[in-house]
């Protein structure tokens, strides 16, 4: 924990050097040139060359230019053109223009590579790489590196061609004719050295602002270079902070062996063995004790199980009883309620030809004999107990 806090101040502290330093950088700047009229410097002595062969060819000025030599002229100054934008002077402006830019980057590359060394926190990356890379986007630098060279060399490519069309074929037969074919010739090589003249002057034009530029750029790019080296890790740096931790590293070693070698060291490593052997004697006792108890409750289960085994045959065959003179019961219910039913079936026919007869009876004889009532009544309560014991036999079925 203590660790991160201290992580955090230093990215704090280096977040506020940065930011301080970037400022001071900010006010140091050189004023901006307007890249526009750099450009038009870069292509002025091509342009006012070219409009001097220009004037030549249409005769405004009094010397002869042929129109060969003016349309490869042409062609070689928009070369120039294109290939001014990628000149070091116009690099050097842009990378002034765009300083703002550049910083926000530079203040990015910084943070994104930050790394703490000896309580200190600096970029471990390199100032130089990030330089590279970033100049790789100013300009091309496959156009740089040919543009000193393509100039003189398309002029002398041209003076071969404007040659090759101004040569005669020296057919003539006379003295005369002759002279004047060389005189042709004479004239068509000197026009087309022309050519020649404008690659050469455009090459030198070329360099002189290539290294000029590039002077700029370096100074500039020393100037920011030395402003935020604070921010940076040196190689220096790097294995004095490496030196310095080893150093203390190896104090802190030999503090540990001396504790080492200390009587009182090995005196408390000896009393911590017996403990920690004390310990696990204790440890080993109570584990045997515990493994004992275990196996005695495992045999008092394993008796209390078979014990239980046992009472449930026991309840097997006391169930197997109960169900049989059960069943038994049920046979001897169902035989009496047979009988019942057939006694009863009996007494009713008995009771129905009895009152039968004294229905006979009475109709022969009016007069009411308080016995037969009685016997009635007599045969209605027998009657109903019948009932009653028939139906409490079907209850019991």
């Amino acid at each position: 924990m203590d660790e991160n806090i201290i992580n955090t101040l230093q990215r704090l502290f280096m977040q506020e050097n940065m930011n301080e330093t970037f400022q001071n950088l900010a006010a140091l700047e050189a004023p901006k040139r307007n890249c526009a009229l750099v450009y038009l410097k870069l292509i002025l002595l091509p342009t006012v060359a070219y409009l001097y062969f220009l004037l030549g060819y249409l005769d405004i000025l009094h010397f002869k230019v042929g129109i060969h030599s003016v349309v490869l002229i042409g062609f070689i100054y928009i070369v120039s053109l294109i290939f001014a934008k990628h000149n070091g002077e116009f690099g050097a402006c842009t990378f002034r223009r765009y300083s703002k830019e550049f910083q926000t980057e530079l203040h990015e590359y910084v943070s994104k590579n930050l790394m703490p060394i000896g309580g200190q926190m600096k970029s471990n990356a390199s100032f130089e790489n990030f330089i590279d890379t970033y100049a790789k986007g100013i300009r091309n630098d496959n156009y740089a590196s040919v543009a000193a060279s393509i100039f003189p060399t398309m002029g002398i490519l041209g003076t071969f061609i404007s040659i090759a069309l101004t040569l005669p074929d020296f057919s003539s037969q006379s003295a005369g004719a002759l002279e004047n074919e060389i005189s042709l010739l004479l004239s068509g090589v000197g026009t087309a050295f022309y050519v020649s003249i404008y690659g050469i002057l455009l090459s030198l034009w070329w360099i002189f602002f290539e290294k000029r530029g590039l002077s700029r750029f370096d100074r500039d790019v020393a100037h920011v270079q030395e402003a935020t080296a604070s921010l940076f890790w040196t190689k220096e740096e790097i294995e004095q902070a490496y030196l310095q931790e080893n150093l203390q590293n190896f104090e802190r070693i030999g503090k540990m062996f001396e504790r080492l070698s200390s009587n009182d060291f090995f005196e408390r490593l000896g009393k911590s063995i017996e403990t920690k052997f004390g310990l696990f004697d204790e440890m080993l006792t109570l584990e045997a004790m515990a493994v004992k108890r275990g196996a005695e409750h495992i045999k008092e289960g394993m008796e209390a199980l078979s014990r239980s085994q046992d009472r449930q045959r026991d309840l097997a065959v006391i169930h197997e009883d109960i169900l049989t003179k059960l069943s038994l019961f049920n046979e001897s219910t169902t035989s009496l309620h047979v009988k019942l039913m057939h006694s009863n079936e009996a007494m009713l026919k008995t009771n129905e030809e009895l009152l039968r007869t004294l229905k006979e009876t009475q109709q022969s004889d009016t007069a009411a004999n308080d016995e037969v009532e009685s016997l009635k009544e007599s045969l209605k309560i027998i009657d109903a107990e019948t009932e009653e014991i028939i139906q409490k036999m079907d209850a019991l079925k």
